[in-house]
């Protein structure tokens, strides 16, 4: 009787196997591996953005009214997610990360749920500037000197958009990519309006800038 495998059988005994020994040796993610969402709360400004582009919609958060502030809890599905990765490159302060975990077994709902929670203050409204007083006439009249250019504006304590005029062109895509809602640009009139209550200071508008006109 012919055994044509009793030779490739024996020497597959003494040699190292092939497969991967998981999960008794554990596995190394592949680079740039897509897998289990990290949140840091400390460093999200509740802007929403990640909201905004989660395509698979998995990612929800509440809010609770407090003496400190609103208690904001943001939330990440993993049995929703698709693992695009879409809001971790639209977070401008790096909230969120998409790890090499991929142990990702649950036996139930909450295993797949990755949240955290922080407080938001309200924002400090700062008391306007007194009004300089009028200076006297002159005299007699003098001669009129060359205007001298206007210093930019500079940033606030606060971390909210400052327009500079000189350079903006209204071109209303700050407006347009605010995710609050908290900017309105009027390009015939050449206006440009902050909502101090709306927003949040994210810095997208500042990013999508083309004349760098917004200073944060």
């Amino acid at each position: 009787m012919d055994f044509p495998f009793v030779k490739e059988a024996i020497a597959q005994l003494f040699s190292k196997p092939s497969c991967a020994m998981y999960p008794a040796v554990e596995s190394v993610a592949a680079p740039r591996y897509r897998g289990r969402i990290a949140f840091d709360p400390s460093k999200c400004i509740n802007c929403m953005m990640c909201e905004r582009v989660c395509c698979g919609g998995a990612i929800t958060h509440t809010v609770e009214k407090t003496e400190e502030g609103d208690k904001i809890t943001r939330s990440f599905n993993l049995g929703c997610c698709t693992f695009c990765a879409h809001c971790m490159d639209f977070c401008n302060h790096g909230a969120i990360e998409l790890t090499q975990d991929y142990h990702m077994i649950a036996t139930k709902e909450e295993d797949l749920i990755v949240s955290g929670t922080f407080i938001k203050k309200p924002p400090v409204k700062k008391a306007a500037p007194p009004k300089p007083a009028a200076a006297p006439a002159p005299a007699a009249a003098a001669p009129k000197a060359a205007p001298a250019a206007a210093e930019p504006p500079k940033p606030r304590d606060d971390g909210k958009p400052v327009q500079n005029p000189a350079t903006c062109i209204y071109c209303t895509i700050c407006a347009r990519k605010c995710p609050a809602g908290a900017l309105t640009v009027d390009r015939a009139a050449k206006t440009w309006a902050l909502d101090e209550d709306a927003c949040v200071a994210c810095g997208t508008c500042a990013a999508a800038c083309p004349k760098k006109a917004i200073i944060m």
